[in-house]
């Protein structure tokens, strides 16, 4: 009997999980901290207790964000992603996937003015620049 691969993370270690895991979420927070810049009222749904398919709302620009953070992402997995982030999204907001392989910039996923597929470096679309959230533990020791 032939032994089946492994797919997933039925391959991968609890350590690297973990770590996975952990980047992605640091990854929304860099997201929340850069959109607030121009969107103060954009946040994080997990914070608010919201179980939905995208991880970023702001009521006053009318828009959803889904973001994704990966060693690599290829065309296909990131149209997968966004097309899910459309059908689980209401017709009022515009939706946006961001995501971002490693050492590359922040990119966006978005349907533009056209009905074309878009995809665009963050300062592009949002014209603020991509930056980092300030880890709690850092501003604590500061104080």
């Amino acid at each position: 009997m032939k032994n089946k691969l492994k797919v997933g993370n039925a391959c991968r270690t609890k350590s690297q999980i973990r770590t996975s895991k952990s980047k992605g979420r640091s990854f929304e927070y860099d997201v929340e901290a850069s959109l607030q810049q121009k969107y103060p009222d954009a946040y994080l749904t997990h914070q608010k207790g919201y179980i939905t398919q995208y991880d970023i709302l702001c009521e006053s620009g009318m828009f959803v964000c889904e973001c994704k953070r990966l060693k690599g992402i290829s065309w296909n997995q990131a149209v997968h992603y966004f097309e899910n982030l459309i059908l689980h999204t209401s017709d009022i907001y515009k939706s946006y996937l961001l995501f971002k392989s490693n050492k590359q910039p922040c990119l966006v996923m978005y349907i533009d003015e056209t009905e074309k597929l878009t995809v665009r470096e963050f300062i592009q679309v949002f014209c603020v620049p991509f930056i980092k959230h300030e880890p709690v533990k850092k501003v604590r020791l500061q104080e």
